[in-house]
């Protein structure tokens, strides 16, 4: 019996168990009735977890776990440092729980790991844990992005979206508006690159990596479409909206509003031409704005706006894609309902409440999120946090990874000027039918 079948076998033992009262038994996979009950005497769970920063610069773990034991006082969390680097993490927990191994309890982790772990049947099933009331207080995109073949293998913790940074002060100088389309922004950054007012228009993530996945999920659905279908099965990168994606990408870099070396920026050396003054405008996560508009770290702080993405002219915009962590429970756990309760209570109020007062990440859960501590806050990636429109990349395979490097590479094949439109769309389905596959590339 596979891996897949085995925990299949399980929930359905487990169901069967709560209604007569027996629990299910170890050859059925977890035991789902006992992670529903949350233990009455002392028990312990092992918390995998990289660092989740405060506002402070502070850890938000501490408060996490002291939060949890006002309501849970019995149940002893130990907390073991992760690597924040996802493809580290993921490859350092694949070993540890495929060769089902009960520690960690819960486990942080990326919000595109599920398909991938619950394919190999490593994170534990929870839509029957909790009801399907639960997961409507989170926006959609997000528990969707969390789901696999129609249940649930993580709770939500803190989720990242991306943001447009600008220069205000260049704008005002040359009696520009904020742009409302990225056609927009591109006249305007050159016009501003004219006068020699900055050395760049407008800087993102271009290198062969995730970050340039991110980008091309969101400029593809800005213009109507999709890497994958819904289902994740079928490929919809090389229609229409994915050539209007990458053209746009491909322009910026040919016009000069974009430099060359953009097929090397990660995160930070983008934002670093951001705050050093070099470029007009930048698209970058949510945490930028503390850093470009901090005077100790920026030589443009006080003179930037952040604003939810625009859209191509035409289509709608306010879109930005879905990053941001989980916790997942270790469907070998010697403590199951201990392990989710705590990975729950990270995810329900208790949790999230903290996560909107204390922390640096935004709280997915809706009160949270529309909190006067979120929606109040003097930073715009916050306060304008409502109003983005969540898109989640292609993360419904559970060849995942595979899915990400067709697009990645192919895009910046094209940005790099290696490649036409045309033909890296037409090698990015192959490459895309093969993931969908589980063959290598």
């Amino acid at each position: 019996m596979s891996r897949r079948t085995l925990l299949a076998a399980g929930a359905a033992g487990a169901a069967a168990a709560s209604l007569t009262g027996c629990a299910a038994t170890a050859d059925t996979g977890p035991d789902l009735a006992a992670a529903a009950v949350v233990p009455k005497g002392p028990a312990t769970v092992r918390w995998w977890a990289a660092r989740v920063a405060r506002k402070d610069g502070g850890d938000l773990r501490p408060l996490l776990v002291r939060e949890f034991n006002k309501k849970y006082p019995h149940i002893t969390v130990r907390m073991i440092g992760a690597p924040a680097q996802t493809d580290t993490a993921r490859a350092a927990l694949a070993t540890q729980i495929a060769s089902g191994s009960p520690s960690p309890d819960v486990f942080m982790g990326d919000s595109v790991w599920p398909a991938q772990f619950a394919y190999n049947s490593m994170a534990l099933p929870l839509r029957s844990l909790v009801g399907e009331d639960y997961w409507r207080r989170y926006p959609g995109p997000h528990v969707e992005a969390l789901s696999y073949e129609g249940e649930v293998y993580a709770f939500p913790l803190y989720q990242d979206q991306p943001y447009l940074f600008y220069r205000k002060d260049l704008l005002r100088k040359h009696g520009l508006p904020v742009p409302r389309h990225w056609e927009e922004l591109a006249d305007s950054a050159a016009k501003v690159q004219r006068a020699g007012d900055a050395d760049y228009g407008f800087v993102w993530q271009g290198s062969v990596y995730e970050g340039l996945t991110c980008n091309i999920t969101e400029l593809v659905a800005d213009a109507g479409g999709s890497i994958l279908t819904e289902d994740g099965k079928g490929i919809t990168f090389d229609g229409p909206a994915g050539e209007r994606a990458l053209t746009y990408l491909r322009d910026l870099v040919a016009r000069g509003i974009t430099p060359k070396s953009v097929t090397t920026f990660i995160e930070q050396d983008s934002l670093d031409a951001f705050t050093s003054g070099r470029s007009v405008f930048l698209r970058n996560w949510s945490y930028a704005w503390g850093v470009a508009n901090n005077p100790e770290s920026s030589a443009v702080a006080g003179k930037i706006g952040c604003v939810v993405r625009p859209g191509f002219e035409g289509e709608r915009g306010g879109q930005g894609c879905l990053g941001g962590w989980c916790n997942y429970v270790n469907p070998h756990s010697r403590n199951l309902g201990a392990a989710v309760a705590f990975a729950r209570f990270l995810s329900d109020e208790g949790g999230q409440m903290v996560l909107a007062r204390e922390a640096a990440v935004l709280p997915p859960l809706d009160e949270a999120l529309q909190s006067r501590h979120v929606r109040d806050s003097d930073n715009p990636a916050f306060s304008e946090a409502h109003r983005v429109r969540l898109v989640a990349r292609p993360v419904h395979s559970p060849h995942y990874p595979a899915v990400s490097k067709a697009v990645y590479t192919r895009a910046n094949q094209v940005i790099s000027g290696g490649s036409s439109v045309r033909t890296a769309l037409a090698s990015a389905r192959r490459d895309l039918r093969a993931a969908l596959k589980g063959e290598a590339l």
